[in-house]
């Protein structure tokens, strides 16, 4: 029988964990996350809703400046009436706008595609518009 020398008493630990290493599978890398979904279209009727428009009737006038951030309505003997813009609900046939102005008025913006005249200025706008507000509503028509 030979003896045990210190050397492979010592190096036996080693080889041991030499061993284990190997037994210990490796990381999977982590999967790809998954891209963002693509962003809603803003454009409806040909016209951006997500850029800075005008809705704008007569008889009475009246207009509604819509930029990203706000709807600013206002009109011949009406007070001005602001509101925070949440964006347009757009479905295929219709667009909608709903807030309540700095007057706490519910101000609802209807947007539906096709061609629209003011009547007056003969200008041709993309999208016709009606807006619902306390006690009437307005047509009109809507573009950049």
């Amino acid at each position: 029988m030979r003896p045990v020398t210190f050397a492979a008493v010592a190096a036996a630990p080693l080889l041991l964990l030499a061993a284990c290493d190997q037994l210990t599978p490796a990381p999977t890398p982590a999967p790809d996350p998954a891209p963002p979904p693509p962003a809603a279209s803003t454009v409806f009727g040909g016209l951006d809703l997500g850029q800075p428009f005008t809705v704008r009737g007569n008889e009475p006038f009246w207009a509604i400046a819509v930029t990203p951030a706000t709807l600013d309505y206002n009109g011949v003997d009406r007070p001005q009436e602001t509101a925070a813009n949440p964006g347009a609900q757009i479905t295929p046939t219709v667009a909608t706008l709903t807030v309540t102005t700095s007057l706490n008025n519910p101000l609802v913006v209807v947007l539906t595609p096709g061609p629209c005249s003011d009547g007056m200025s003969e200008t041709v706008y993309p999208l016709k518009a009606t807006v619902i507000r306390p006690g009437e509503t307005l047509t009109g028509c809507a573009g950049a």
